[in-house]
């Protein structure tokens, strides 16, 4: 089995809320949009707090990342 095989299935598998009858490629899809979010998510949550303010980020933004509440649009 190729890398690129199981790298696919292990991406299917992590996908958050596979919805019925969706296809293989649109749940790939979803499962590495998911994952690019949470790469943002975690770089977003290293800079410090005037850093976020100057890239448009409010307090209450700021808060919720700090928590691990922000949740990026779809």
């Amino acid at each position: 089995m190729s890398t690129l095989a199981l790298r696919a299935a292990g991406a299917i598998a992590s996908a958050v809320e596979p919805k019925p009858g969706s296809s293989f490629v649109e749940r790939l899809l979803a499962s590495r949009e998911e994952r690019a979010k949470r790469r943002v998510v975690g770089l977003l949550a290293a800079l410090d707090d005037p850093r976020l303010r100057g890239l448009g980020f409010i307090d209450s933004n700021v808060a919720a990342l700090r928590k691990g509440e922000l949740r990026l649009p779809r």
